[in-house]
């Protein structure tokens, strides 16, 4: 006799019918109860950024305290329906959580590298080292925290790559508030040769920024000059990445002369490309003519 037969045999079939019904109910409860924890964690998330009193920090703080909360929910949820469909079952789930405790703790032993990046997250999480949408840099890498979880984080950079971290690797952290550190740069032209040169210089500019990852975007055009007892002065507006800051800074005017000269345009005798922080920059893309 087949083993479906002697269990229908042995259970009567009401009682089959009832165990059914309950274990159907609690897959139904369990979805149901996921789902209202969804929509809550949802509406608490599209409020953070509404919330008047708090600034932006504690918004983003909150949206990532809402995210990591709705794990740990979902996780307990169908934890507690799986030992209950297994208790209609007739089967005891202590010997089995039990035995999982102590494979748990003969793996904990191999996996230390786990154990650290959860305990890392936690105090990253805690400590509001992070949020999501921070502008950052993580082990030297800038980019856009795009979400924070137990074990990794990750990060969106400037060109759209995707970092992870595992939270126990992170030894450096540096955020950006403000992200992006705007620049002018100035570059001298002969009044002869203007427009040449600004077409030189924003290919330059675009060149240096794809070879190096300077820029968080393309440079523009601020306006262009002509100074009494100087010249023209074409000047560019420019985001420099904060990682790159410092790079930018001591390579920029040498490689900018340097590449103007090599297409026949060379920086007037006396006068010299200029690179500066700009804390207030006018509106990229506007123009003056000569």
């Amino acid at each position: 006799m087949a083993l479906w037969q002697r269990i229908i045999h042995a259970v009567p079939v009401e009682d089959l019918m009832a165990q059914g019904v309950k274990i159907a109910a609690i897959i139904v409860g369990a979805l149901v109860i996921n789902f209202l924890i969804n929509r809550a964690l949802r509406r608490l998330e599209a409020r953070a950024p509404a919330l008047k009193a708090a600034g932006v920090v504690e918004r983003r703080q909150a949206v990532t305290a809402v995210g990591l909360a709705g794990s740990v929910a979902r996780w307990t949820l169908f934890l507690v329906a799986a030992i209950m469909v297994l208790r209609e079952f007739g089967i005891n789930p202590t010997p089995i959580l039990a035995g999982a405790g102590v494979i748990g703790l003969a793996v904990g032993f191999g996996s230390q590298a786990l154990v650290r990046d959860v305990v890392s997250g936690f105090f990253i999480i805690l400590e509001g080292q992070l949020a999501v949408g921070d502008k950052a840099e993580i082990n030297g890498v800038y980019g856009v925290v795009d979400e924070i979880g137990l074990r990794t984080t990750r990060l969106v950079a400037p060109g759209g790559q995707i970092r992870y971290f595992s939270n126990g690797a992170i030894a450096n952290i540096t955020r950006y508030p403000g992200g992006s550190a705007p620049y002018l740069i100035a570059v001298p032209a002969t009044r002869d040769k203007v427009e040449q040169t600004r077409d030189a210089a924003a290919g330059i500019l675009a060149d240096l920024g794809a070879a190096h990852g300077y820029f968080a975007s393309a440079p523009a055009l601020r306006d262009i000059l002509d100074l009494p007892d100087y010249g023209p002065v074409i000047r560019f507006n420019a985001l420099v990445l904060p990682g790159a800051k410092a790079v930018f800074e001591a390579n920029a005017v040498a490689r900018i002369t340097a590449l103007l000269a090599d297409r026949g345009l060379p920086v007037p005798a006396g006068r010299d490309v200029g690179v500066q922080s700009d804390a207030a920059p006018a509106e990229q893309g506007r123009s003056e003519p000569a």
